[in-house]
């Protein structure tokens, strides 16, 4: 789902097992989030869109059951090992599955996946993703996931995942294709007992991507998570999961950098929650008026108004368990820690030797321990606190004041944070529907109001209101000093169009964290006028932030990410002007005459209209909850599908990544602004004279890649159509000499890596250059700094 401006990818089991599951009968992770294979091929939960850092290892949601009928999970079945019994966890615990050979698994109205597709490609506003797969709990999972493109109000710093769950009644715990009914079970009429969903987020920052699309390294600050249990402004407390970077080390007061060797005050934060669970299903309406689904203590599924969050667990550990074994594999403890709040201690102290699975005695009267399917509430129970939502015990210090009740911790490698919900119980023939959400933004308040936003729009139905259809747009190099936007006329079908607005981001413009960079992301679309966005837009520094010296002078480079800035605002009554329909399906264009050779450029057009929309709750100051004009995203970068296409747009060296104008305009990729083949008359004349950008060359250079430590290039310009270059140094000396050709008869631009002959970088030093071509020569000088 890379739609809006939070990536994130998910991977059903009956599309093939995550990596660590390959060699396994049964497949026990339900819902796979990122990192299918070790090698990082799609998105984890990156925010922005297109930015290479993420904070997770990997995320994922397990599904587990307990019954205490004896015949229900045995250690053998017809004869042989059964591959969902657990020794360590006995015959009432067992993860719900899949495998190929289960039964359903051969049925298509079952067994699916349909990818991800705009509800209107014209409007491109709404995608969605949907799957389903039989499980051999007898229990069809049918998943939907939604993303929006708009930015207004946060909606598109959201996915939200729908799970729904139907109980067939059939088993079939060791996948075999054989129903259990035939093996001693009852046919058809099982009933699922105590059925618990946990989310887990394994936390691993921060990663980052290379233009290869390879992970990498960047740590240097604390890995930070942990549970927000603060009331918004009407009260309700947030119950949401976050994971945040946090100080280098205690009191070092430079929270906010995602890759603290880096020192790129960035302050993302990611975060999700349930959001709702629901008796039946709606695949075509509105889910959120069915009735809600309760636990099988009779109470919300997760709580509502001031009791939002109290039915619902949270926790962190090793491999999702409640201490540090690492036993992911077990599914006691994570029945356990999924229903943590509904025992005395259900994973509290992350220590199973002190895990107390006698009911909580603040919510029941009575119960046998360990067995949740016979716990009695009391008359007026009160709230349970098995779980460490509310111990309260922060390990790193949040350092923001809208975070003061919860916990908080910080994590070596492997560590994860969770969150569930449960237990239910499904009559055979009950279907049942889940709702989960996940957000990214800068700083805790940008994942509230992103988490405030899909909450919102699941209660509406999902009738986010709509800007006008977004623009098809394509970028194109003149080679005569300028990039050429182009975009067709679709908007205009919404009668409140009134203009085009035209963003820009450029490697030609560095990147300072601390005055720029996240700080405008969720609000630069609202810049009255052409340049920098106004300081008003901008969402404020951490106040407790004191490292001001630690990251002066590191500077970041801008991407399809990001920052965009207003170059342009065409009004409906100036296109008349704008017309060029010389390119086939484009009507309008604008070119952009201040754009430097040798740099790579993203556009974005956006179409804007007069409309009244009240967009949901604000919590954050910035984003308006009322508003009486509406705007596209920047879905359509660069000519953007807004669809995923297989790569990153920054991961130019992949073999993934597309050889064609076309396939690098669908990536969102950046464009190169070259420089035109000079005509050796007039080099000759010295009317034109060959240069060479950057000069001097200083580590890293702008349009350099951040995230590859070997990507130094120069760039000659207006190189005739051809040429030979020899590069000397001022002994005399050749270090290389490059021959260049106009690839295309039009640029005569070259990029040179600053490799020798003899396959070594240049060191520092001034050089010379000589070009050569039919007719005459001309020579220059460059330098690079190290």
């Amino acid at each position: 789902m890379v739609a809006g401006d939070l990536w994130d990818s998910f991977l059903p089991p009956n599309f093939g097992p995550y990596y660590s599951e390959r060699d396994q009968p049964l497949f026990g992770t339900m819902l796979r989030m990122g990192n299918f294979d070790r090698e990082w091929r799609t998105p984890t939960h990156m925010w922005p869109g297109g930015w290479p850092y993420g904070m997770f290892w990997s995320k994922g949601m397990y599904f587990t059951e307990y019954n205490p009928d004896s015949s229900w999970n045995p250690a053998t079945l017809g004869g042989t090992t059964n591959p969902a019994y657990h020794p360590e966890a006995g015959k009432c615990y067992a993860f719900v599955s899949y495998a190929p050979s289960v039964i359903g698994a051969s049925d298509p109205n079952r067994n699916f996946g349909r990818e991800t597709r705009w509800v209107d490609p014209a409007a491109r506003l709404h995608a969605v993703y949907e799957a389903g797969w039989p499980t051999n709990a007898g229990i069809d999972v049918r998943v939907k996931i939604h993303q929006f493109t708009v930015p207004w109000n946060n909606f598109n710093d959201f996915i939200t995942v729908e799970i729904a769950l139907t109980n067939t009644g059939v088993l079939d715990m060791n996948a075999d294709g054989v129903s259990d009914s035939l093996q001693g079970g009852r046919p058809g009429l099982n009933r699922i007992r105590a059925l618990t969903l946990v989310a887990m987020g394994e936390i691993f920052g921060s990663y980052f991507l290379n233009r290869s699309a390879g992970r990498q390294s960047r740590l240097g600050a604390a890995r930070a998570f942990g549970y927000v249990a603060d009331e918004d402004t009407t009260g309700t407390p947030w119950d949401m999961m976050v994971a945040f970077p946090g100080e280098t080390q205690e009191f070092a007061d430079d929270m906010g950098m995602n890759s603290g060797n880096e020192r790129f005050y960035t302050d993302v934060w990611n975060g999700w929650a349930w959001v709702a669970a629901k008796s039946g299903s709606a695949p075509s309406g509105n889910l959120s008026a069915l009735p809600g689904k309760q636990t099988i203590f009779g109470t919300p599924a997760i709580g509502a108004g001031l009791e939002r969050g109290w039915y619902a667990s949270a926790g962190h550990g090793k491999g999702l368990n409640v201490n540090e074994s690492g036993n992911r594999g077990n599914p006691r403890y994570i029945h356990t820690a999924s229903m943590g709040t509904w025992y005395r201690d259900g994973g509290r102290w992350r220590d199973t030797l002190l895990l107390d699975l006698s009911p909580d005695t603040s919510f029941f009267a009575t119960g046998v321990t360990g067995d949740p399917t016979t716990f009695v509430p009391k008359t007026s129970p009160g709230r349970p606190a098995g779980d460490r939502k509310m111990l309260p015990l922060f390990e790193v210090r949040p350092r923001d004041a809208r975070w003061t009740r919860g916990f908080s911790a910080a994590t070596s490698f492997d560590g994860d944070m969770f969150s569930g919900i449960g237990p239910f119980s499904l009559d055979p023939g009950e279907t049942m529907t889940i709702v989960w959400t996940e957000a990214g933004g800068y700083r805790l308040t940008g994942v509230q109001n992103a988490i405030a936003a899909a909450r919102w729009a699941f209660e509406n139905g999902y009738r986010v209101p709509a800007p006008p259809p977004v623009p098809v747009m394509s970028v194109e190099n003149t080679n005569n000093a300028t990039l050429k936007v182009r975009w067709d006329d679709r908007a205009e079908s919404d009668t409140g169009f009134t203009e085009y607005r035209i963003y820009r981001s450029t490697t030609s413009h560095k990147v300072e964290w601390l005055t720029g960079g996240m700080r405008g992301l969720e609000a630069y679309w609202r810049s009255p006028a052409p340049g920098p966005v106004p300081d008003t837009l901008l969402e404020p520094v951490n106040p407790s932030f004191k490292a001001f010296d630690f990251v002066a002078g590191r500077m970041g480079e801008a991407a399809s990410w990001g920052p965009y800035q207003l170059v342009a605002v065409i009004p409906k009554s100036d296109l008349t002007s704008r017309r060029d329909m010389s390119a086939s399906g484009m009507k309008y264009f604008w070119e952009d005459r201040s754009a430097d050779p040798g740099y790579a450029y993203w556009y974005t057009v956006a179409a804007r209209a007069t409309r009244h929309a009240d967009l949901g709750p604000s919590y954050g100051g910035w984003n308006p909850r009322v508003t009486s004009v509406i705007e596209t995203g920047n879905v359509n970068r660069n000519g953007a599908e807004g669809l995923w296409q297989g790569i990153y747009p920054f991961a130019d060296l992949s073999p993934l990544f597309p050889a064609t104008p076309d396939g690098r305009g669908r990536v969102g990729a950046g464009i190169v602004f070259t420089s035109k083949v000079a005509d050796p008359r007039e080099l000759a004349t010295g009317l034109v004279r060959v240069s060479v950008r950057p000069n001097p060359y200083k580590q890293k250079a702008t349009w350099d890649s951040r995230t590859n430590p070997m990507d130094h290039r120069i760039m000659f310009l207006n190189l005739p159509a051809v040429a030979t270059i020899t590069v000397l140094d001022v002994s005399g000396q050749t270090m290389a000499r490059l021959d260049f050709r106009a690839p295309d008869g039009q640029t005569g631009s070259m990029s040179w890596n600053l490799i020798s002959k003899d396959g070594y970088e240049l060191a520092s030093g001034l050089y010379i250059y000589v070009v050569e071509y039919e007719g005459g020569r001309q020579h220059g000088y460059f330098s690079i700094l190290r």
